[in-house]
């Protein structure tokens, strides 16, 4: 793999940790007993799932794929349209929270966790390998320095770190501490 996507693959772990809380959250129906965390959980989505690992996929690695592979054109297309229905079911649990509208809340939360699992495995299987087939390795050094300073810029150094620490704390607080769930 080349180095910009190991570090978008990385960032999914971070995000398929919280999916995989979100899940269970919604399987328990316990919304009530995380009430106080679900803000910070709607932050995450917004500025981790959708501004920062989003943004550098739309604005670093897509822009990257030659102009020859309309496969490779095809399938950013789609996955531009899926980050857009990611947004929309984050803006709807960012709603549900605010108006503690729970059903609101619970669907459009079981709706994104599957569609961000799905989304996700398209990338990990199909896209970063189309990707690491065709990308010059100076083009992959370059996105990843505009990438970082992107971060850093926008984010702050410690940005990804945060969001990973956010993921443990959020996993042991729902969870339990040391669990870990292996599968979707």
């Amino acid at each position: 793999m080349r180095i910009f996507t190991t570090l978008l693959s990385y960032d999914h772990g971070i995000l398929r940790q919280v999916l995989d809380v979100l899940g269970e959250m919604v399987e328990r129906n316990s919304w009530e007993q995380h009430r106080d965390v679900l803000p910070e959980v709607v932050d995450f989505l917004q500025r981790f799932m959708d501004q920062y690992h989003h943004g550098k996929e739309e604005r670093y690695l897509f822009p990257t794929a030659p102009p020859g592979e309309a496969d490779l054109k095809e399938q950013i297309d789609d996955l531009v349209r899926e980050h857009r229905q990611a947004k929309d079911y984050a803006d709807a649990i960012e709603e549900g929270v605010a108006r503690w509208d729970l059903d609101v809340l619970r669907d459009n939360t079981g709706r994104l966790v599957a569609h961000m699992q799905h989304h996700i495995l398209e990338e990990e299987d199909m896209v970063f390998p189309a990707f690491d087939g065709v990308m010059d390795p100076e083009v992959d050094m370059s996105i990843h320095e505009q990438s970082q300073r992107f971060m850093e810029e926008n984010f702050g150094a410690s940005f990804q770190a945060d969001m990973e620490a956010f993921a443990n704390k959020l996993q042991d607080r729902v969870m339990g501490k040391g669990v870990i769930k292996y599968g979707p």
